[in-house]
């Protein structure tokens, strides 16, 4: 993978938006042990697909690897709030590839409204430890339909790397100083690596707009976008994927050669919609919505909801992804308050927080 050195824009327009879920899951319904038995892509169990292999894109390249084969891709208890969860074990050579996908996007996508021309992705990843002896990465990438050629478009999304703990973006472009291609993009301040914190969850957020052809990436401490090259393409799958790590020498620097796997970088809590929204996490940056604060999120038992003096809280409603209202509660200009979600099925929610002065919507994930 090439890279470019960019420092990101910090986007600031805001727009009404609306939104259609394409894809969701929490793992939590699937089997502990193996995904599936087919390292091909080409037979799905639970309709979940899963590819692995001892080479990039050429069968015939030489490489190291020797450990593909579907039970790279296990479904493990993770608890601690989270349940079920899915692990990845990466190459144990200089090469190979790992992707897990649901099928039914490219048509999921065509039937969307046509005024979504946005896909938004959003999931939790698990940084690890970090250190150890794999180079191995970890990700998510937004597919076009050319996912197995040379000339494939990652449309936008995150590479993560379980030995160092540096996240970045990757997603198509081209400028005047750089051919078209598939680059990784700095997520730090200025131009820098950004390090994720060892042994959390991360919520993060890829998106990328159809007609304009830009990528966002947000998560804790960041916020940018590029205009990327794929305008007018459409998005085929999201895939969850890792990659050996290796990396070829250059100038001084010697190469990298990967001769270990690991299975740190856990994934949970996949939300895939089609959307108009401008600004990713707008709600989240809002004066009002600073205001507020939820916690833990996910969440198991409760939710606590904290609220300045003066902006008392009123009423908080929980809403399912079918617009179906499971839980309604009453306050008095209360600072503070705590809703019993023991009774609320796994899954993700919206909830809406009556305030003295406006309502805000949060995102809510249930374990």
């Amino acid at each position: 993978m090439k890279r470019i050195l960019l420092s990101l824009v910090v986007l600031t327009s805001i727009c009404d938006a609306s939104s259609q879920i394409l894809q969701s899951e929490n793992f939590d319904s699937l089997p502990i042990g193996a995904v599936g038995t087919d390292a091909t892509g080409t037979i799905p169990t639970n309709n979940f697909f899963t590819l692995s292999t001892n080479y990039d894109l050429d069968p015939l390249a030489a490489t190291t690897g020797t450990n593909a084969g579907p039970g790279n891709f296990q479904i493990a208890d993770y608890g601690d709030g989270h349940g079920t969860v899915l692990q990845i074990e990466g190459t144990n050579g200089d090469k190979g590839r790992r992707n897990m996908w649901s099928g039914g996007l490219a048509d999921q996508w065509a039937f969307r409204d046509p005024a979504n021309d946005r896909i938004q992705v959003e999931f939790d990843l698990f940084t690890g430890a970090g250190g150890g002896d794999s180079n191995n990465t970890k990700g998510l990438y937004i597919y076009d339909a050319t996912t197995n050629t040379s000339s494939l478009k990652i449309l936008g999304g995150f590479v993560f790397n379980t030995k160092t703990l540096i996240l970045q973006g990757i997603g198509y472009y081209t400028s005047a100083t750089a051919p078209i291609a598939n680059y990784g993009f700095f997520l730090g301040t200025g131009g820098t690596n950004l390090v994720l914190p060892a042994n959390q969850w991360v919520r993060l957020t890829v998106s990328f707009n159809k007609t304009s052809g830009q990528i966002v990436w947000k998560g804790p401490s960041f916020l940018g976008q590029v205009v990327g090259a794929a305008a007018g393409v459409d998005p085929d799958k999201v895939a969850f994927i890792s990659r050996s790590g290796s990396a070829a020498a250059t100038g001084t620097t010697a190469a990298i050669v990967n001769a270990a796997a690991t299975t740190a970088g856990f994934f949970d809590n996949l939300l895939v919609t089609a959307t108009n929204i401008d600004l990713l996490g707008v709600n989240e940056i809002a004066a009002a919505d600073l205001s507020v604060s939820v916690f833990p999120n996910p969440a198991k038992d409760h939710i606590n909801i904290s609220s300045t003096i003066n902006n008392g809280i009123n009423a908080v409603t929980l809403t399912d992804i079918n617009g179906r209202d499971v839980k309604q509660e009453s306050f008095e200009s209360a600072a503070d308050a705590v809703i019993d979600i023991t009774d609320v099925a796994t899954g993700i929610y919206m909830m809406k927080i009556d305030t003295e002065t406006t309502s805000i919507v949060k995102k809510i994930i249930k374990n």
